[in-house]
């Protein structure tokens, strides 16, 4: 299991730990208004919410909380499409990563069969000047070289 998935379960068995700790403190975010949907607060313009919060007649600290509660969730969707993000880069890597091993062992068996080629074509080479040499056949210098 690699590393990354485990310090986040570890990260995530915590949090839960340390809120269950806290259970009788207040949570959070406040219990939404009636009329606004999480959706709405997340998807209203900053000077939209203010003028909805200002009617409303909200206290001071109701409109913090609103607020608050409006960050949370954009946060909330933040890190969601960055885990969305992060899981299909890696689906990405692992198939280019794939596909890098199946062309690198296609090479590996082209340079095999190549090898192949080169020590069959010597053999034959190495006959052939044998039998030159028992058939007293000069050869051209430049092939004694090989």
């Amino acid at each position: 299991m690699p590393q990354e998935i485990k310090r986040e379960r570890k990260t995530t068995q915590s949090m839960m730990r340390s809120k269950s700790v806290h259970w009788n403190e207040a949570p959070l975010s406040p219990c939404p208004i009636p009329d606004i949907s999480d959706d709405e607060l997340v998807s209203i313009t900053v000077r939209d919410l203010n003028r909805t919060l200002k009617m409303r007649g909200l206290t001071r600290e109701e409109i913090v909380r609103m607020k608050q509660r409006r960050r949370t969730l954009k946060n909330r969707g933040y890190a969601a499409s960055c885990r969305i993000k992060r899981i299909e880069q890696k689906d990405e890597l692992e198939t280019e990563k794939s596909q890098e091993w199946r062309d690198m062992e296609a090479m590996h068996d082209e340079t095999g069969r190549l090898q192949e080629e080169v020590d069959s074509l010597r053999n034959k080479y190495e006959a052939l000047r044998k039998f030159a040499i028992s058939k007293k056949i000069p050869l051209p210098p430049e092939l004694d070289v090989l």
